[in-house]
């Protein structure tokens, strides 16, 4: 009796214990069968963008940066019109005329505007004065040269017999930075009998009758450099003519084509105004540039050939034309057991078991297709995306 009961304790703890692994292991596969469908329900919640929505999307990224980079540039520089500059030139010509020794004057030098004996004169001093004014705060070169042009002509001065130009002084250089102002003074000393002794020379020894004068000039250029704000090359000239061979002479003073007023073109002027809003524009720019380059790539792939996904779902259903039912339409899924599956070949088990057709529906043209079979409430389904980037193949 004892050992009836020791067996039934024993039989009844074995049960026991099958009982509680059976339970167990029924409590760990639906616990897994519970983070399956978690993890099934998070993938089919997840957001799916098109090939179409993500190129919409791309281009908008890319007209948005073009559009920030563009303002940002157009704040971050300063640009200036342009307009009409006048500037002015003035001039002043000065001269004393020196003698020799004499029993008549007692001064060493007279006074420009008078009448002078020739035999007397020995030399005779220039003052040249040049004033320049603009505007504006501007960058300007002059470089000017006196020169002497020895002239013997007609009388009535219409034909030359003899010309000859002297180089009186070096070409000199003065800079105007980023002022409205510039002065040039310098003078000259013209040795009066050698010139007046050339033109008697030529006259006597040809017996002609003649008009010699020496023409002295300074000559100004003008010349705009690299951070000039307008174009500038030309000159201005002014000039003294000292008759020759005369018993008596009038100096001649001519500056008239220098006092005046002209204009100038400003041109335009572009400067940073804001370093950071420059450096935030130009890598709003290089996005842009990274961003269309995407977009041309995308389209050149569309236009250009096929992908890997549209030749997998052509030989799809092309190999299996036969199996496979191609709707407009996709099958309410709602209510229904989804049971997805991972390949094509999957697919074909469960049509050879089932012996139903195999549903086939494009989402998305070139992007997304349903491959799926409907059987009672459950619906076995295959989801192919050319978003995978697969290497598709059909496997056998």
């Amino acid at each position: 009796m004892k050992k009836e009961n020791t067996a039934r304790k024993t039989k009844t703890s074995k049960i026991t214990k099958e009982e509680k692994k059976e339970k167990v292991n029924k409590e760990v596969k639906e616990k897994v069968k519970e983070q399956e469908e978690q993890k099934q329900e998070k993938t089919n919640n997840k957001l799916y963008f098109s090939f179409t929505h993500r190129l919409i999307f791309e281009i908008i990224i890319f007209l948005t940066l073009l559009t920030l980079g563009t303002l940002l540039l157009n704040k971050s520089l300063k640009y200036e019109n342009t307009e009409i500059i006048e500037y002015n030139e003035e001039s002043n010509l000065d001269y004393k005329v020196y003698l020799f020794e004499n029993n008549f004057y007692e001064e060493k030098y007279l006074e420009k505007d008078m009448l002078y004996v020739a035999s007397l004169i020995d030399k005779v001093h220039i003052d040249f004065d040049y004033k320049f004014n603009i505007a504006d705060l501007e960058t300007l070169d002059f470089n000017y040269k006196i020169v002497g042009k020895l002239s013997i002509t007609n009388k009535e001065e219409t034909k030359s017999y003899y010309e000859k130009t002297y180089i009186l002084s070096d070409n000199k250089k003065v800079s105007m930075n980023n002022q409205k102002e510039q002065t040039i003074k310098d003078s000259i000393d013209i040795d009066y009998p050698y010139y007046n002794s050339l033109a008697n020379n030529f006259k006597n020894s040809y017996g002609l009758d003649t008009e010699s004068n020496l023409k002295v000039f300074m000559i100004i250029d003008k010349q705009s450099t690299n951070d000039s704000n307008f174009e500038m090359n030309n000159n201005s000239i002014m000039n003294v003519k000292i008759p020759l061979s005369e018993k008596s002479i009038n100096i001649e003073l001519d500056y008239n084509d220098i006092n005046k007023t002209s204009t100038v073109l400003k041109q335009k002027e572009l400067s940073i105004s804001n370093i950071i809003l420059l450096v935030l524009s130009i890598v709003f720019i290089i996005l842009s540039i990274i961003m269309v380059i995407r977009i041309i790539r995308k389209l050149l792939l569309l236009v250009v050939k096929k992908s890997a996904y549209d030749k997998y779902i052509e030989k799809l259903l092309k190999e299996y034309d036969r199996l496979i039912a191609e709707v407009s339409t996709m099958t309410q899924l709602e209510g229904k057991e989804v049971i997805r599956v991972n390949k094509f070949t999957e697919l074909l088990d469960i049509h050879d078991n089932l012996q139903l057709p195999i549903m086939y529906y494009s989402v998305n043209d070139h992007q997304k297709a349903n491959f799926y079979i409907s059987h009672d409430k459950t619906v076995y389904l295959l989801t192919i995306k050319s978003i995978d980037n697969k290497n598709y193949r059909i496997e056998n």
